[in-house]
């Protein structure tokens, strides 16, 4: 219970923090008279021509709660505007906010920030690890600690019982051999379990912190002996650090335009950003449906599917590049994806 109220702060945080880096337009509907209340500016409009402030203020108690929810949930017109052309038209969206037709646009720093809390909030809400060991993803991994400890046990008896029938005086030919192929493949059983046991002792709780603790030399190790914890570090520090993959993901998509004087670092970083933002929103949606059962195998490959297309269509557009130069560069791309995400899991385990 707690973790899921924690869950829904963090999700309205994100908001408020997008909020405050994307500012209000078109909350003002009424045109102001007189002097404006901030900076005594005469008012000719639904906002002060100086300052900016909206001319009609609230001073009632419920306007708290309209303020309150019109802040979280930001529904105003440029956020139905920004999801369809960011879900269908990602590139083209990603031009035109770069040439300067930004105000019917979500900024994609603030849309950034929501989203990465928002799919921190989901993340917690439909899983329930966490460095005391308590969790039910915790429990099932020591379960199957357990089995397969049963199982290594079951066969190390059978190896000593094959030996000692092998070691029976007045053994036939055939029994013998029968026996000693027996025992081969009892003994090739075993190293098959101990190879399963010492995977299962260097993966992290899901899997994906132990493909990145891989990738660096202490950060393997420490995920190995405790990978609760690791992956508790990861869940607890991805969305605080998550500004970093911005970072980490623009000189590699500098190497796509090496010395371009087409595309400039912000527009790699407007490009980066939006495209960020969308597969953390898609992401915190498959973990939705995964909670409700809805997924299959199916739904999980248009999702993935969908995924790809939306890198080959954003990059497509935002760079107005032609179908042969888009494909040439699209595994490049994907490529450095991955390395991004690498590098970024890998920083967010070693923090803290």
């Amino acid at each position: 219970m707690n973790g899921g109220i924690e869950a829904a702060g963090d999700a309205v945080t994100g908001a408020m923090l997008a909020r405050t880096v994307e500012p209000a337009h078109g909350e003002a509907h009424q045109p102001g008279h007189g002097a404006c209340l901030n900076c005594g500016a005469a008012l000719d409009g639904p906002y002060c021509a100086q300052c900016g402030q909206a001319a009609h203020t609230h001073r009632s108690f419920a306007a708290i709660g309209h303020d309150l929810a019109h802040g979280v949930l930001h529904l105003e017109g440029k956020i139905f505007t920004t999801l369809p052309e960011l879900a269908l038209r990602p590139g083209k969206l990603t031009r035109r906010y770069v040439h300067g037709e930004r105000a019917k646009f979500v900024s994609p720093f603030a849309l950034f920030l929501f989203s990465a809390f928002l799919m921190y909030a989901v993340f917690s809400l439909t899983s329930h690890h966490g460095p005391e060991g308590q969790s039910n993803g915790v429990q099932m991994n020591a379960a199957a600690r357990a089995e397969l400890a049963q199982e290594q046990a079951k066969a190390d008896a059978r190896i000593r019982k094959l030996e000692a029938d092998l070691a029976r005086p007045g053994l036939t030919r055939d029994r013998r051999e029968a026996l000693a192929e027996a025992l081969d493949d009892a003994r090739d059983d075993r190293k098959g379990l101990t190879l399963a046991g010492n995977i299962t002792n260097a993966l992290t709780v899901d899997g994906v912190n132990g493909g990145v603790a891989r990738t660096v030399g202490k950060t393997i190790n420490a995920a190995a002996k405790n990978p609760e914890l690791a992956y508790y570090k990861l869940k607890a520090n991805a969305y605080k650090f998550s500004w970093a993959l911005i970072l980490i993901s623009l000189p590699f998509l500098w190497l796509l335009f090496p010395f371009s004087r087409r595309f400039k670092m912000y527009d790699h970083a407007i490009y980066v950003t939006y495209s960020i933002a969308f597969m953390s929103l898609l992401f915190s949606l498959s973990m939705i449906m995964t909670a409700l059962h809805v997924t299959s195998g199916l739904v999980t490959t248009a999702l993935l599917l969908f995924a790809a297309w939306h890198m080959y269509r954003q990059f497509k557009d935002a760079y107005s590049l032609s179908r042969t130069s888009t494909i040439l560069r699209l595994p490049l791309l994907y490529g450095f994806a991955c390395v991004s995400l690498s590098l970024f899991f890998t920083f967010v385990a070693m923090m803290g």
